[in-house]
């Protein structure tokens, strides 16, 4: 069955850490690798304060970003590094 939606969220701090901070593992200081991962969610997960605007059984592809460090192997999810870059 086909995805009838595709979700992404933000924060404004994720999305500033997304487009212009340099890309280094806290840990290490190796070079990030950035990887994106989704989950099939429906269209009633995301009601909003008005009308919904999917339908209660759409299906919605959810993508979530990572990066992984290329010297250690430590996998971050994007939330922890733009918290972490205070």
């Amino acid at each position: 069955m086909k995805h009838q939606a595709v979700r992404m969220d933000f924060t404004p701090r994720e999305l500033k850490y997304f487009l212009f901070a340099k890309k280094v593992c806290p840990r290490c200081g190796g070079k990030l690798i950035k990887s994106k991962e989704y989950e099939t969610r429906y269209g009633w997960e995301f009601y909003e304060r008005t009308e919904p605007i999917l339908a209660d059984n759409a299906r919605v592809k959810y993508y979530s970003y990572y990066f992984t460090c290329e010297d250690c192997g430590k996998k971050y999810p994007l939330s922890e590094l733009a918290s972490a870059k205070e």
